[in-house]
């Protein structure tokens, strides 16, 4: 890899998802003194719901680099700048065999300390990440920050009455049906994001979901590349995957994040209590939100310090 200096450089790689070659974009972060000859801890990003590198992965890189580590954050297939005929597929599966090869690819890169190679996520990202490092033991240790991780308890214990949650299941379904019978997706708002009690919601967390997401904050205004839009049947993978319910078949060592005032704290607790690696740590941000840990410097700067602690420990 030649002409990679300190601070942000944009790199591609190679997924191999299902044996098909596309093009993945990221964001490589890089120390102070960046020196080519020499081995850095390294960290691999993937975030929340729907996001691109800019966003959650962004303001890690930098804050993580200046700690000394080579930080990834990419945009997964279909995502961003990276390749992928779907957009905007919020495709558990997919996104683990974009981390598998990210992992691949920053192993080739000679200032990358395979030994002190460690994974992040953010939001849906820690269930992500918690799949990928039940088997791929190239981790050696992850955190987790405002993670979802029982994506199964979240659509059938708090989705409401079973025939709405079938409802939505059946929907989801005949949106597969019209993408396989015509190649057709009709964006979906999958955070519903456009619905006017979204913006005044006395739900907090998805109060300001919708201020980081549809503002200047981090919106498309700010990141062009992002979008709130995907395919409906996104429903369908998304139910599948529980965080929790492999807790216990994680081995590596693990320390999940969340903000005190985070209403996705009690799925950290959830999962940090069926975790049996010997290594677990939980941390709760003293006046944190969930959408506080993305990019709020006061939090984010207690976080970085936390991982910065537990990674070099």
């Amino acid at each position: 890899m030649e002409n990679l200096s300190a601070g942000k450089n944009r790199v591609y790689f190679i997924s191999k998802t299902m044996g098909g070659d596309i093009k993945l974009a990221g964001d490589l972060f890089l120390p102070p003194k960046f020196d080519s000859n020499k081995k850095y801890p390294t960290i691999v990003f993937t975030g929340p719901f729907n996001q691109v590198k800019e966003q959650m992965g962004a303001v890690y890189g930098e804050k993580m680099s200046e700690k000394g580590y080579v930080f990834l954050a990419f945009d997964h297939q279909g995502f961003g700048d990276s390749e992928g005929a779907i957009r905007n597929y919020e495709h558990t599966g997919n996104k683990i065999s974009g981390l598998q090869d990210a992992i691949s690819y920053l192993r080739m890169q000679s200032f990358v300390d395979r030994e002190k190679l460690y994974g992040l996520g953010g939001c849906a990202g820690g269930n992500t990440m918690v799949y990928t490092a039940v088997a791929d033991k190239r981790l050696k240790k992850i955190g987790l920050v405002s993670a979802l991780l029982a994506h199964t308890v979240m659509t059938f214990v708090a989705g409401g009455k079973r025939k709405n949650i079938d409802e939505k299941f059946l929907s989801a379904n005949e949106a597969y049906q019209r993408y396989y019978e015509t190649g057709e997706v009709v964006p979906f708002d999958s955070l519903d994001m456009e619905k006017p009690e979204t913006k005044n919601s006395k739900v907090r967390d998805v109060r300001e979901g919708y201020d980081y997401y549809m503002t200047k904050r981090a919106g498309k205004e700010t990141n062009p590349n992002y979008s709130h839009l995907g395919p409906e049947f996104f429903h369908m993978d998304w139910s599948r995957y529980s965080a929790a319910r492999i807790g216990k078949f994680l081995s590596t060592p693990v320390m999940t994040i969340y903000g005190s005032k985070a209403g996705s704290k009690p799925l950290s607790w959830y999962f940090h209590w069926k975790v049996n690696s010997k290594s677990k740590k939980r941390v709760s941000i003293k006046g944190a939100t969930h959408v506080d840990l993305y990019d709020v410097d006061k939090y984010v700067n207690q976080v970085v310090t936390k991982l910065d602690e537990f990674f070099k420990k």
